[in-house]
């Protein structure tokens, strides 16, 4: 896990990616405005390129179990990935990062 990054400033003190091999494959944070006493930790899991199931991703009410639950859905798609896969992963992220830095958006230079 790395802190999210958006035009170059950390995003928040709560607010992760989580990158596997390079890939930026998930995140993992507290989202702002949720009222008190309600589930404010958002995890997910999602491969650049690729849809995202709805059962990939959800809410908790820290982040310990945001991390379990994000591990256990990330073995899964970690067990299933073909290198062609993981590689087309990796193209989508660059062309993505590539159009950022174009319209002047930093944020992919450090994930």
């Amino acid at each position: 896990m790395r802190p999210t990054r958006l035009n170059g400033d950390i995003a928040g003190p709560n607010d992760y990616v989580v990158i596997w091999r390079g890939i930026t494959v998930g995140r993992i944070l507290q989202q702002p405005g949720t009222p008190v006493g309600k589930p404010n930790w958002f995890w997910g899991v999602n491969l650049p390129g690729q849809p995202q199931p709805a059962a990939h991703r959800g809410i908790c009410s820290d982040i310990e179990e945001c991390i379990r639950r994000f591990k256990v859905v990330w073995s899964g798609v970690k067990a299933g990935l073909t290198d062609e896969a993981t590689d087309a992963a990796r193209r989508t992220e660059q062309r993505g990062g590539e159009l950022k830095k174009w319209r002047g958006d930093r944020s992919s230079d450090t994930p």
